[in-house]
């Protein structure tokens, strides 16, 4: 009797895993190069909120045994309802995808305005791919698979270091991109003026204007190391102080708002790299943010991201 050929199944569609990775806040910056992709970054200054993204990641359905699956080609992403072409988001999914997959992205703030939606995108979607998969990857390596895509995309440099860690934060260390220094700074309310978008590979990408940033960044850094105090206003007035000597603060919004912040007692600076600020104190049309020390993590089936506003 003649054997059946086997049939390829087809493939359920899986729960699928997810993961949160917070907004980062660059407020002082300068990059550095090297030969390999995990050697550059950038050492700065920043700070996580307790907004971001989710990242759920799904399998798509498809058949068991299918030869040769294109990956990356026949994944899907999809931002707020939108399916996306996100360069740093696919290149993550070709680290780490055995299969295709939807990767599904919520996003608390707006892209481009400097609070590292790109990053966010790229560490959570690790991290959910990373569980979906069963990667054999530390949450460490997972991160550097983000981090990588994001300067191999020029989306940024140093927000997964941020974002992998939580809280007020100093980047240090050359060719140590995950590393930080916490700073003497407690989690604190802040409130964001999001005015719009900044590109950040175009910055990046312009060796005038970060010849320029690296100079004020290395002074700006130098002066923060020294620092014998340091609270909240005082790292914001030093971030203003860089963003005017770098000549990024060109937006005669964010200087309006800054002056508000201000003469309200407090102060603010430019979040870098975006048409925004960020203020110790209310301002006209800032939103209530508050700064945390919770980095990236997996989440449970089911758990939502809880917003802790207000003071203390």
């Amino acid at each position: 009797m003649a054997i059946p050929e086997l049939q390829p199944q087809t493939r359920l569609l899986p729960v699928g895993s997810r993961a949160f990775a917070p907004a980062n806040g660059s407020l002082v910056f300068e990059t550095y190069e090297a030969g390999a992709t995990h050697g550059r970054g950038s050492l700065g200054v920043g700070f996580t909120l307790d907004e971001g993204v989710v990242a759920a990641v799904t399998r798509l359905p498809g058949v068991t045994g299918a030869p040769h699956r294109d990956v990356v080609g026949e994944s899907e992403i999809v931002v707020d309802g939108r399916r996306w072409d996100f360069p740093t988001v696919r290149q993550v999914i070709r680290q780490l995808a055995l299969e295709p997959v939807r990767v599904t992205l919520t996003a608390d703030l707006p892209f481009g305005c400097g609070f590292g939606m790109s990053g966010a995108s790229a560490l959570a979607t690790a991290y959910a791919l990373g569980a979906e998969f069963a990667c054999p990857q530390s949450s460490f390596e997972l991160a550097m698979v983000a981090h990588e895509a994001e300067v191999d995309q020029a989306t940024g440099r140093g927000d997964v270091g941020g974002q992998f860690n939580g809280g007020f934060m100093m980047r240090t260390t050359l060719g140590a991109p995950l590393e930080v220094q916490w700073l003497p700074i407690g989690e604190a309310p802040v409130w964001c003026r999001i005015f719009g978008p900044i590109s950040t590979s175009e910055v990046l990408r312009d060796a005038a204007t970060m010849a320029r940033v690296n100079a004020a960044g290395h002074a700006a850094l130098e002066k923060l190391r020294s620092a014998r105090e340091l609270d909240l206003n005082r790292l914001l007035q030093m971030s203003r102080e860089f963003a005017e000597a770098s000549g990024l603060l060109t937006s005669e919004r964010v200087r309006r708002s800054i002056e508000e912040a201000v003469a309200a007692g407090g102060q603010a600076s430019m979040v870098m790299l975006g048409e925004a600020v960020v203020s110790s104190v209310p301002i006209d049309g800032a939103r209530a943010c508050r700064v945390v020390r919770q980095p990236a993590r997996l989440l449970a089936p089911g758990e939502r991201i809880e917003r802790r506003l207000g003071a203390g």
